[in-house]
C-alpha cells in the first residue's frame, strides 16, 4: 500500500499542533499523528508510536490535509436537552403497555420495540420533538416494565 501523503506544513500550524500536544484532549494525540508524519514517519511507524489503528491515523491525517487544523479538533455538538416531565413518562408507559394493533388504529405488529415506539412518539403523536430508544428504556425500566 502507499503511503499516506501529508501537505506541507505551515510555521503556523506547526507551532500550533506542538501546543495541542499539552492538551489533555482527543485533538492531543491527533496533532502528534500529524507531526509524527510531518517528520517523515510512515503510519505503520505511527500506529506503533501512539497505539492508534492504521485507518484512523489516515483518516486524521486526511482531514487536516482537506481542513488544516479545523480538520482534527473536536467540534463540541450543544444542543438543548429535552426535558421529559412526569406527564410525558406517564403517557409513554401508557402506550408501552398498550396493544399497538388494538388501541393505535390497526397498526401491523402487536408489541413496541424501542425504537418502533421512539419513532410513533416523535413523528406520529407529536408528544416530544426527539427521543431516543434508550431513554425510553431508562423511563420503562423507571417503572418496572420489562
Amino acid at each position: 500500500m502507499r503511503d499516506t501523503f501529508l501537505r506541507l506544513l505551515t510555521p503556523d500550524e506547526r507551532n500550533h499542533l506542538h501546543l495541542m500536544l499539552d492538551e489533555d484532549t482527543k485533538a492531543g494525540y491527533r496533532a502528534k499523528i500529524i507531526l509524527l508524519k510531518n517528520d517523515g514517519y510512515t503510519v505503520p511507524e505511527i500506529r506503533r508510536a501512539t497505539n492508534h489503528h492504521d485507518s484512523n491515523i489516515r483518516k486524521w491525517i486526511h482531514r487536516f490535509n482537506e481542513k488544516g487544523l479545523d480538520g482534527i479538533v473536536s467540534k463540541i455538538h450543544e444542543h438543548k436537552p429535552i426535558k421529559i416531565t412526569n406527564d410525558i413518562e406517564k403517557r409513554i408507559v401508557e402506550i408501552v403497555t398498550s396493544n399497538p394493533r388494538t388501541d393505535y388504529g390497526g397498526l401491523s405488529f402487536s408489541t413496541w420495540s424501542l425504537r418502533v415506539l421512539a419513532g410513533f412518539i416523535t413523528k406520529e403523536i407529536n408528544m416530544v420533538e426527539s427521543i431516543s430508544h434508550t431513554q425510553i428504556r431508562n423511563i420503562i425500566l423507571k417503572h418496572g416494565i420489562k
